[in-house]
């Protein structure tokens, strides 16, 4: 029976950052939010120095001064474009693979997968993109996350045999399983249950009874029982796509939050079609400051579609027309976001008989996202963008080295 392979890119948005900063490597390296805001990625260099993932940039300002660390705004158009490459080089080596997050994808290894392949895998992912990665192989979807862990900390790869995991299972926590989320791992605290291997041992029958059938499954996948199979969670099945972002500063102004609605609405459009999806359902939301006064003058609204669609100008228009219902004059507001659910395969979906007939704008929006692709993101774009009012914090982003002509490096050769 084939096993089942998880690929994990290390540190990935720092590695991201030191592809095109050789001088960083083995150096403190730390990626920040939307805004500056927090540290969402570190280099190994920053965790020994005991800064936790998560912490606002203000609280660890001063450590991270005094201690060197080289500092990013987050730089997503990069960060997936290389994601693109990973994966692509991950399917070209191994054949078809569930990409489960930007840094993550499963893939079926076959029944002789080696510790040399794994190697192998590792070796041309660094050649070919440059990203260092782990790999991890074992039975079910759940130990190749435990099996990939136990490779960052090794030779970068680890097949877990079950002999193996009967011995991890001893030292892995319950907050390390993949599926066993803080509410169910305190309940299993409290009842004395801290190990994988106490999880392994409880009964069954009173697990579901207790938690229910999805710790029921974690479950079984850790006794090599195959629950998920791959492909299984793929991105297609994703209930939902957004985009949410909180601007450097208080905004008032309809016409700044309109631009911003656009801005995110534009980017859900591109991933709808991208991945070969339409929405039935957009969801709009212009938020102020939690701590502020207007705390409570904040608010969010849902739209449902005539007809699940992946079109810009559809979506647009339903998404600006919520935005001017929420918006309330006088509020200031820090930030504003666009969800689409109810995702439905482009190939699922059928018009129906009583619907008005609706300008196709699926070529349109073909030709710009080729020209985006081409050209850089934003290059063509709704005219309620061009002069977009409110801005984010970005003050430390790299440029855009793979995505923008403008940005591309430029190499000088010294001749003998």
């Amino acid at each position: 029976m084939a096993q089942v392979g998880l690929l994990d890119c290390n540190n990935f948005f720092v590695s991201c950052e030191r592809l095109f900063r050789p001088d960083l490597w083995h150096k403190p390296v730390a990626v920040l939010s939307s805004n500056d805001g927090c540290i969402v990625a570190r280099s190994q260099e920053v965790k020994v120095l005991g800064i936790p993932m998560g912490a606002p940039y203000f609280q660890v300002r001063e450590l991270c001064q005094k201690e060197g660390v080289t500092l990013f705004s987050g730089n997503l158009t990069f960060y997936r474009d290389i994601s693109a490459r990973v994966m692509q080089t991950l399917a070209d080596e191994v054949g078809p693979c569930e990409i489960y997050s930007v840094d993550e994808a499963f893939f079926s290894a076959s029944e002789g997968f080696s510790e040399s392949d794994a190697a192998e895998l590792r070796s041309v992912v660094l050649k070919k993109v440059g990203v260092p990665v782990s790999v991890g192989i074992a039975s079910t979807k759940t130990l190749a996350k435990v099996a990939s862990e136990v490779g960052k900390k090794g030779d970068g790869y680890c097949l877990l045999s079950t002999e193996k995991w009967q011995e991890y299972a001893l030292e892995t926590s319950t907050g390390s399983i993949w599926g066993l989320g803080r509410a169910t791992t305190s309940k299993l605290t409290e009842l004395g249950v801290k190990s994988a291997s106490d999880f392994m041992n409880l009964s069954r029958t009173s697990l579901r009874a207790s938690f229910g059938v999805g710790v029921e499954r974690v479950y079984d996948e850790l006794h090599g029982k195959r629950v998920f199979g791959v492909g299984e969670n793929s991105e297609v099945l994703r209930q939902s796509i957004a985009s949410t972002r909180s601007f450097a500063s208080e905004t008032k102004s309809l016409s700044d939050l309109e631009s911003a609605v656009a801005g995110h609405v534009v980017h859900v459009a591109e991933k709808l079609r991208e991945r070969g999806l339409c929405a039935s359902r957009l969801y709009v939301q212009l938020l102020t400051n939690r701590h502020g006064d207007f705390f409570m003058q904040g608010g969010s609204g849902e739209v449902i579609l005539k007809s699940p669609t992946a079109q810009t100008a559809v979506l647009l228009k339903e998404a600006l027309k919520q935005a001017r219902q929420l918006y309330r004059s006088g509020v200031p507001y820090k930030k504003a976001g666009v969800v689409a659910s109810g995702l439905l395969p482009e190939n699922l979906v059928t018009q129906s008989l009583f619907e008005e007939e609706v300008v196709e704008s699926s070529s349109i929006d073909t030709t710009i996202d080729a020209i985006n692709e081409r050209f850089g993101r934003g290059t063509l774009r709704p005219g309620v963008l061009l002069d977009a009012g409110v801005k984010t914090s970005a003050k430390l982003r790299s440029p855009h080295y793979t995505t923008l002509w403008k940005d591309i490096p430029t190499v000088h050769a010294k001749t003998p």
